[in-house]
């Protein structure tokens, strides 16, 4: 690889990450109601909040434009890096730079330079991203989300089963451990932001953690 072409291998995850970091839904709710996300309900500028503390609608819109960053991101840096040969563990080189651009936008949304790198929890750019990897992503998503919901009752182990699974699935659909490389690079950007500090780190792990279904979706102050 030539460093022309590792500069532009740098430019892409960069772009990615930046837009990443731009949150629409904080946009939004400061366009249409002058109120700041990071101010109200539980001080996240994701759709959440917003969908509580907002407007529902304009929520819903936000999180479809999370999801479209994810997707689009992935897209083009696909389609528009060197393809080469396969060069690591089963992944061409458009592979590996579209995958690690889906995790620079899910970093750029949860640590985002333009609010002092705090952010969102990064789920609907997470959606859009393996979405645009491969649609059947969605019910090894689905089905890992759901038994952490319904059967840990925790958050965190359903954002960390909503990861691994699809990433098992890509591994052999795709033939290509690279996507265990993914799945590490996402708990570790995706999990911290479900940590609640308030409480022994060791409890925000305990299985059956939440009493309701209905406490998992409280907007809470991390």
């Amino acid at each position: 690889m030539t460093a022309i072409e590792t500069l532009k291998d740098l430019r892409i995850l960069i772009a990615a990450y930046l837009i990443g970091a731009i949150h629409f839904c904080y946009v939004l709710s400061k366009v249409i109601s002058g109120k700041k996300l990071t101010e109200i309900g539980d001080k996240n500028p994701g759709g959440w909040n917003m969908v509580f503390n907002i407007s529902k609608i304009w929520g819903i819109l936000g999180i479809i434009l999370d999801l479209g960053k994810g997707y689009i991101v992935y897209f083009f840096a696909y389609n528009f890096s060197n393809q080469g040969n396969i060069i690591f563990f089963g992944a061409t080189h458009n592979q590996i730079i579209a995958m690690l651009s889906g995790v620079a936008v899910v970093l750029g949304h949860n640590y985002s330079p333009y609010l002092k790198f705090k952010g969102g929890k990064g789920i609907a750019a997470f959606f859009g991203f393996l979405l645009a990897i491969h649609p059947m992503t969605l019910f090894p998503i689905a089905i890992g989300m759901l038994l952490g919901l319904f059967i840990a009752k925790n958050m965190i182990w359903s954002i960390g089963l909503g990861i691994i699974f699809p990433s098992i699935f890509l591994i052999f659909y795709e033939d290509s451990i690279i996507y265990l490389l993914m799945a590490l690079l996402l708990i570790a950007v995706m999990v911290p932001k479900q940590i609640n500090r308030s409480i022994p780190l060791s409890l925000n792990f305990k299985f059956r953690k939440e009493k309701t279904l209905g406490d998992l979706f409280k907007p809470k102050v991390r």
